[in-house]
């Protein structure tokens, strides 16, 4: 409910007035200009219109309109004359003087409502019209829906935008689906829109767009719109363009999964990553394979032909492991001269044996010289479930698969038995 405050001292107007529209407003008194005054300052926020005795304010020759002039921050806020006789000539100057209204008998209730609502409107339109105004010359877009999700206006059209070649374009009264290019961001904008009108609970979230072949990330700050009487009436959102802070973000948590030498997962990203898949996604019946890979006699590479080039063949390993397996599988760097596969949704032991005998035969001829004869991969390989359904069941039967080709020549492969 919508309150207003009505400086007159205790008449007959005043009584009848506060009874007239007692069922539509609430309404604050105050006996003269000064404490009227003082109620606005302390809740001007709260107070939709100022209601005035005329004979009251010629006396002070309209004291309370000075004093709301003296701060914009009432500019928002119609003062409206109240007169106990039918208007005169005279009683046209309120108009020049600032009033927004003059009310006059005879006092029917709905027209009086009628008039002091269209007041609050007609103050609300032209604040509202600077508001949006002021709106555009910030970097962030801002907009209005009304309740049923339809854009009441937007401080810039921006580019992700299907305007469909209208000259006079406009987005008012339009839904997300309808201008909207990425349609998939358009239904989640109006899924969030609903549960925000159902709920009145805001949300932030960030979007990726794609559309234009340009990537770009907005982050989207939605808050629901709340009228006097507590209905959502709307929603109002601020986007803004954080781009160059998601993809720094992003690769802040590349880099810090990622091994900087081989481009691998780093051991703690794979590990938790295959971790994660087994316990989430595996189930008796399913096949899997995790490998554990090491670089033989790694320590004389570096001894021989030194650090720098012990980075190329590590780097290099890693490159042909990337290659060799599907894009659903997992690979990572575990340790100094050691890799892990994970090899998901197989259809049996023979696809691990086959991509530990290419990686073999790709690592051996990517060298040349006397590197080719220091280079070579041992392999131990597990299989889910027979070998463990846990991670560390897994690794821990693919690492004494490893121990077991190393204790046998190396440069081999070995799937682990019991025994």
């Amino acid at each position: 409910m919508k309150k207003l405050l009505l400086i007159s001292p205790p008449n007959d107007l005043e009584k009848e007035f506060c009874e007239l529209i007692a069922q539509d407003f609430e309404v604050v008194n105050a006996l003269d200009e000064k404490q009227g005054f003082e109620i606005l300052d302390d809740d001007y926020e709260g107070i939709s219109a100022v209601l005035v005795n005329l004979a009251t304010t010629r006396s002070t020759d309209f004291e309370i309109l000075r004093l709301m002039d003296q701060d914009k921050i009432f500019a928002s806020i119609p003062v409206i004359a109240l007169a106990d006789h039918l208007p005169t000539p005279e009683d046209m100057d309120v108009f020049e003087k600032g009033f927004s209204e003059l009310l006059t008998p005879p006092g029917l209730r709905q027209f009086v409502v009628n008039r002091i609502n269209n007041a609050i409107r007609a103050k609300d339109s032209f604040t509202y019209t600077e508001m949006q105004k002021m709106l555009k010359q910030l970097p962030s877009n801002i907009y209005l829906k009304d309740s049923e999700g339809r854009y009441v206006f937007a401080t810039q059209y921006w580019h992700h935008l299907h305007k469909e070649g209208e000259k006079h374009w406009t987005i008012r009264g339009k839904t997300d689906v309808d201008i909207r290019k990425d349609k998939q961001n358009a239904l989640k904008a109006m899924e969030t829109d609903q549960e925000m009108l159902r709920t009145g609970q805001g949300t932030d979230y960030i979007i990726e767009e794609n559309d234009d072949g340009i990537q770009e990330f907005l982050e989207l700050i939605k808050r629901p719109v709340i009228d006097e009487d507590g209905n959502i009436t709307g929603i109002i959102a601020l986007i803004n363009d954080v781009t160059e802070k998601q993809l720094l973000k992003m690769e802040l948590e590349k880099r810090s999964k990622t091994d900087q030498l081989t481009g691998l997962l780093n051991r703690g990203a794979v590990e938790d990553l295959i971790s994660m898949l087994l316990t989430n996604y595996y189930k008796d019946g399913e096949k899997c394979a995790l490998m554990m890979i090491d670089a033989d006699h790694f320590k004389n590479v570096n001894d021989t032909f030194g650090h720098i080039m012990g980075d190329r063949v590590l780097a290099t390993i890693g490159r042909i492991i990337n290659g060799c397996f599907k894009g659903r599988d997992v690979a990572g760097r575990v340790g100094g001269d050691e890799f892990m596969i994970f090899l998901r949704d197989i259809d049996s032991e023979k696809v691990a044996i086959s991509l530990a005998e290419k990686l073999q035969y790709e690592v051996t001829n990517a060298f040349s010289g006397e590197l080719e004869k220091c280079v070579s991969l041992s392999i131990g390989i597990a299989m889910y479930p027979d070998h463990g359904k846990r991670f560390v069941e897994l690794y821990n039967s693919a690492d004494k698969a490893l121990y077991y080709v190393k204790e046998h020549g190396r440069a081999s492969y070995h799937i682990y038995t019991p025994d």
